[in-house]
């Protein structure tokens, strides 16, 4: 008999289904109640956090402005591009990656790199191209042919401008990315990937006042991770406005006397500073040859940055603080100063230069000329190198005078601030150098000389000061014997108008000297204008001052900017007190420098740095604002 295949199964087959069917549909029972009921809060926070994002919202950086609120930096509108990957079709990535790249002054392959990178992470999120804002004819252009750049996204944000930026760059500096680097250290601070930060200059010794407060908004996606619509705003907070001591008036009248100097190829390269000395509020700053911070604001170009450091000029170095010099004639002061405080010379001691030249172990010290007898303060107003290699170490043109030596010399320098930085509220502040037989025994290996000793007290040889140090050290004599830290900070304006509170300016320490012996050196400064190396006819003025001239490297050749090289350094450093007197109550002082210039060692010589003082400070002081 045939079995039938219809025949019914056994029950215990549907029994088994029906228990698998019940445990596995209590299974997603237990699971539904713990995703709902027990961790439901949990599972509904997590969704709102896919759903619903925290956006950071950049601030604007603070202005900077001079002592009376002229602008020198702010921010104008600029542009970021990014990609959004998900949009570009990858049918046409190459040709996007060579316009964008083509247009944004970026490799192609650069642009292909960060798109291929974010549409691996999140091809939905846009992914920033430019580094630095886009100006607008670049922005307006991509959006206006929106169909050559698909998938490109063009947002507003700002540009760092720099107003008079060559003029200024040296002392204001310029903003640039944070490094990886900076980010890891500043992270806990609020900085995030792509921010900028002060890279130099004000702009880097203030970031914090600057820097403004990041705001905020929420925003609320789709499940694709597109922005659906902004839920809830925080603005972010503008950041401080810096107010600097600098007068643009007296910065532009220094610039346009140094430029033309340069143009009319009497000097290579040139520094002007001019501080108040009763304070130390720095008035102008001014280093020639600068660059164009702009430059960097907008994203310096590869050749731009290779251009600038070929330079042998070192435009980016601000000379004024950045670079140290031998000191020439202008260093007397602390020769005088030292053998008047040691009591080895007063006003009336007396040196007959009856010779040009004098020999030593062989070796012939010069003085420009046999200027006959010379008290202190001829000697100084004539810049007698005799007069102050006698000062120093002796002669045999007065052999009654004891020389006050090379470690006297050396206390007061370093009491007048030479061999370390002044702490101006700037970066890269160099220390010069205020030698001593010690020092050169332990960088020369070498014992001191008597010839040494003579190259300091006219500030040759070892000698090396920045501009600011020597400009400091007058304005410390000037003011009656204290030596002022210099600052450009003036004071610090938040968005609302409100004063920030600040440190008050210190002073760096009293001069051990009498105030008799700093009038008599005021005296003769003054001399040196009235009827010495730095005479002044027809002068508006009481001004009074010190020359100097070194010799320094080659006299032949020219430089990057074809510039003559003339082979000596011109100084003028000068202060202007309230009447024709000795009183310490100059409210101006000024240094002028000017690099590769003329010899100046006769009264006739053309020192530039003489008639460019004249001319400033009646201008500044004396015309019509």
């Amino acid at each position: 008999m045939r079995e039938n295949p219809r025949a019914f199964v056994h029950p215990r087959r549907f029994i088994a289904f029906a228990a698998a069917i019940a445990v596995v549909f209590s299974a997603l029972t237990v699971r539904l109640y713990d995703l709902e009921i027990v961790r439901g809060d949990y599972y509904h926070d997590l969704s709102e956090q896919n759903r619903i994002l925290r956006l950071p919202v950049a601030a604007e950086r603070g202005g900077i402005t001079d002592r009376r609120g002229y602008v020198l930096a702010r921010n104008v509108p600029g542009f970021a591009v990014s990609v959004i990957p998900v949009d570009l079709p990858r049918s046409r990535e190459t040709e996007l990656f060579q316009r964008l790249g083509a247009v944004l002054g970026l490799p192609s392959d650069a642009v292909a790199d960060t798109v291929r990178t974010q549409r691996q992470r999140n091809p939905y999120e846009p992914v920033r191209i430019s580094k630095t804002p886009v100006p607008r004819e670049i922005a307006f252009g991509i959006t206006e042919r929106a169909e050559l750049f698909p998938g490109v996204r063009v947002d507003p944000e700002s540009i760092r401008l720099y107003v008079d930026g060559t003029l200024y760059s040296p002392v204001i500096g310029y903003t640039g990315p944070i490094t990886e680097d900076e980010l890891q250290k500043l992270r806990d601070q609020g900085y995030l990937g792509d921010d900028d930060i002060g890279r130099t200059g004000i702009e880097s010794v203030y970031e914090r006042y600057l820097r403004g407060t990041y705001g905020w908004r929420e925003i609320e996606r789709d499940a694709a991770q597109r922005e659906i619509k902004t839920l809830a705003l925080q603005q972010p907070i503008v950041g401080n406005t810096v107010v600097l001591t600098i007068d643009d008036r007296l910065q532009k009248l220094l610039d346009a006397e140094l430029r033309k100097g340069v143009v009319e190829d009497r000097f290579t390269q040139a520094v002007g500073i001019a501080m108040n000395p009763q304070n130390g509020e720095i008035l102008a700053m001014v280093s020639i040859p600068g660059y164009d911070n702009n430059m960097f604001a907008r994203g310096i170009t590869t050749s731009e940055l290779a251009a600038l450091n070929a330079d042998d000029r070192h435009p980016l170095v601000n000379k004024a603080v950045g670079d140290q010099y031998p000191a020439g004639s202008t260093f007397k002061m602390v020769t005088g100063l030292s053998a008047l405080s040691e009591g080895t010379a007063t006003r009336s001691t007396t040196v007959n230069v009856s010779a040009m030249s004098f020999s030593v172990s062989g070796t012939t010290f010069y003085d420009w000329r046999a200027h006959g007898t010379l008290d202190f303060v001829t000697g100084f107003a004539h810049s007698s190198d005799i007069y102050f290699y006698t000062l120093a170490g002796g002669t045999p043109f007065a052999p009654n005078v004891r020389g006050v030596g090379p470690e006297a010399i050396a206390k007061y320098g370093k009491m007048l601030g030479f061999g370390s930085p002044t702490g101006i509220d700037l970066p890269n502040e160099a220390s010069g150098i205020m030698p001593d037989p010690e020092w050169k025994l332990a960088t020369q290996d070498e014992p001191w000389t008597i010839g040494n000793t003579y190259q300091e007290a006219i500030g040759q040889g070892f000698v090396a000061v920045t501009p600011l140090q020597l400009l400091n050290a007058y304005a410390s004599v000037a003011n009656g014997g204290t030596l002022w830290q210099p600052h450009l900070l003036k004071q610090v304006t938040s968005p609302t108008g409100a004063a920030v509170p600040l440190a008050q300016a210190k002073p760096i320490r009293k001069l051990d000297m009498t105030q008799e012996n700093l009038r008599l050196l005021r005296e003769a400064a003054r001399r040196v204008v009235t009827i010495g190396h730095a005479y002044m006819p027809n002068a508006r003025l009481p001004i009074a001052g010190k020359t100097g001239t070194a010799e320094f490297g080659a006299s032949s050749g020219r430089d990057s900017a074809g510039r003559n090289k003339l082979g000596f350094h011109n100084w003028f450093i000068s202060f202007v007190p309230q009447a024709d007197n000795s009183d310490p109550t100059a409210q101006i002082a000024m240094v002028i420098f000017t690099y590769d210039s003329s010899k100046s060692l006769c009264d006739n010589c053309f020192n530039p740095a003489v008639g460019m003082s004249q001319r400033i400070l009646e201008t500044y002081l004396l015309d019509t604002k």
